[in-house]
């Protein structure tokens, strides 16, 4: 009867039928009360974690977990669901009553206008919050005055925004305060987000303006919420454009390298060799993505999505950014988060290897015993594409069959 039998697909099991019977009925059927402090996520909506949890159990031994045979909370529910690559609230997260949920939902309905390109959404908001996370995560000022912010959104929509959009930076701002992320404090006469007269404003008022402070605090105190609202922003947003210039230009890029040795480390060096052999070597190689890969492995707060083991160096955390259809000649994958996974080096060498697959179904399989290992560890925001995964079993079935070739 414990909560570790339960499994991801039971978990789903149960939000499906959450969803079809409404909230209220779900827990009247169950006989649960209304979650309080504990929130499973999922899909952009929220559900009462320990009913998920009791509901899902029923597939374990026939029979659904009732309320009083266990407990809830951090150490049992949450940590549960945890596991299994869900992402839960916790009493810690709410900030000036505001959730990761409230802060992903606002991002997940942002009203974009359609841009001149054709079938495409206009950049201005997202490349606003894109300069805003970049300042949260590298600790600057939460607010700045107009005449510094204007000049470099205005540079963000030159660069990056599309053809014919216009770089007027005063609308973004002011449709994001309406829409509740954007602060302009010590100002009660905001004005539309249209027309001269919402450019006037801005130029006579000068205001200072960032991210509202709840969620300037969420998006600095938890960088995996962060990660979470860059990557729905650039895969909604950005498919075509390179990443890391874009992370780059938004200061959304990674901190120097975890394995940059310590000073200390530098010491007791080998002899070596003092005159080393030289040839020439010319390379065509593909440039990786580094501050994406950055981007997902903080989505997973560095944790293995096959083992759940999160490395800590002396630097800090560390974790591997694998492209499951592999970048270079013949492969030619793309450098964009459902191409990517966060591991640990050794499920890196693996995986890489062709040892480990992932099905359809998001289970690892273990190539040479034919078997399967575990469901990976999700996040929301951050789903393998089935495609590049299909390519992945193909070539490792390749590479398997053509070593058994006599």
């Amino acid at each position: 009867m414990a909560l570790s039998d339960i499994r991801r697909e039971m978990v789903l099991s149960a939000i499906e039928e959450y969803d079809k019977l409404g909230r209220d009925a779900f827990l009247k059927v169950y006989g649960y009360g209304p979650a309080r402090d504990y929130f499973l996520l999922y899909d952009g909506k929220r559900y009462d974690s320990k009913a998920i949890a009791g509901v899902a159990h029923r597939d374990v031994d026939g029979q659904p977990l009732r309320a009083k045979d266990f407990s809830g909370g951090n150490a049992t529910v949450a940590l549960t669901l945890s596991n299994l690559g869900f992402e839960v609230t916790r009493p810690s997260d709410v900030i000036d009553g505001h959730s990761p949920e409230n802060l992903l939902q606002k991002i997940f309905t942002l009203k974009t206008a359609a841009s001149v390109s054709p079938g495409a959404r206009k950049r201005h908001q997202p490349l606003t919050l894109l300069w805003a996370l970049g300042r949260a995560a590298r600790g600057y000022d939460r607010v700045v005055p107009w005449t510094d912010a204007s000049p470099a959104l205005e540079s963000l929509l030159r660069e990056f925004g599309h053809p014919g959009d216009g770089i007027h930076a005063e609308f973004p701002v002011l449709r994001l305060y309406h829409h509740g992320l954007w602060d302009l404090p010590c100002h009660d006469d905001v004005p539309s987000a249209s027309g001269s007269a919402a450019q006037r404003w801005m130029q006579q008022n000068q205001p200072l303006n960032g991210l509202r402070s709840w969620v300037h605090d969420l998006v600095t105190d938890h960088p995996p919420i962060r990660a979470q609202v860059v990557l729905r922003l650039l895969d909604e947003y950005f498919r075509d454009l390179d990443h890391d210039e874009l992370l780059a230009a938004t200061l959304l890029i990674p901190p120097p390298s975890a394995i940059t040795p310590a000073p200390d480390e530098a010491l007791n060096m080998r002899e070596g060799t003092p005159t080393p052999s030289r040839r020439t070597v010319t390379t065509n190689r593909v440039i990786r993505d580094s501050a994406l890969a950055e981007q997902v492995k903080l989505l997973h707060d560095y944790h293995c999505q096959l083992c759940g083991i999160r490395l800590t160096t002396r630097r800090g955390p560390y974790a591997e950014g694998a492209h499951i259809r592999p970048l270079g000649t013949p492969h030619n994958g793309p450098d964009q988060p459902g191409n990517l996974l966060c591991l640990c080096p050794n499920h890196h060498v693996l995986f890489d290897g062709g040892a480990i697959t992932i099905s359809d179904q998001l289970v690892a399989i273990d190539v040479p015993a034919g078997k399967p290992i575990t469901h990976i560890r999700l996040a929301d925001g951050h789903t393998p594409e089935s495609q590049h995964l299909a390519y992945h079993r193909r070539i490792s079935e390749d590479s398997r069959v053509n070593r058994c070739d006599p």
